[in-house]
């Protein structure tokens, strides 16, 4: 036998100042948690994983053990070449200008350093203070960590007495839907076995 337990309008109240207190706590803890997509870094910094996943954290980015290395490494590599973007401006449109090429770029997030000190750590907030004639140059180095849009094509071979056949050929293009590599998209292909063509939802993760 279930037993429906009364409830009173008091504890109908208190659930919903509990949930109004949680949602406004969410929106306040979002508020002053603001992805900060450019972060300054030293050159030392930005070339190894735990400055690039710094940066990725700035920007509320999630990447694979394997994207950070990777990123670390090529930001390594260009050190004795030219960057991304060298950002030549007054201070006081620094944080502007780079966010602009970090945009242009389609990046994810961007790091900047000091290519005359490489083991000096970028505070985009001091350089803001520069006197207005300061002339400020910096290395920007824009990290992709993942494509905006992804396509594939898949085709399914048999060996029919001795030839090769395609059962299926299909193709998909998906895009992004997350900050962590979350993808949703269309396949549409053709099946030559039974004669009829498809088309369907696909999602990447």
């Amino acid at each position: 036998m279930i037993t429906l337990q009364k409830v009173s309008w008091r504890q109908v109240l208190i659930a919903l100042g509990v949930i109004l207190m949680a949602v406004a706590g969410y929106f306040i803890w979002q508020h002053f948690h603001q992805p900060q997509p450019v972060t300054g870094e030293s050159q030392q910094q930005a070339e190894t994983p735990v400055g690039v996943e710094l940066a990725a954290k700035n920007a509320h980015i999630g990447m694979l053990q394997s994207q950070l290395n990777e990123a670390a490494k090529q930001i390594a590599e260009l050190k004795n070449k030219t960057p991304d973007t060298i950002i030549k401006t007054v201070p006081v449109e620094v944080i502007k200008t780079v966010e602009v090429e970090r945009q242009k770029s389609g990046a994810d997030f961007a790091i900047v350093t000091d290519p005359k000190q490489l083991d000096k750590q970028v505070n985009l907030k001091d350089i803001e203070k520069l006197p207005s004639d300061t002339s400020v140059t910096l290395n920007q180095y824009n990290v992709h960590a993942y494509k905006n849009v992804i396509r594939g094509y898949n085709v399914y071979p048999r060996y029919d007495g001795g030839h090769l056949k395609f059962n299926e050929i299909t193709a998909d293009v998906s895009r992004r839907i997350s900050k962590d590599g979350k993808y949703i998209g269309v396949a549409a292909g053709y099946d030559f076995e039974h004669d009829k063509a498809k088309i369907g939802l696909r999602y990447s993760y």
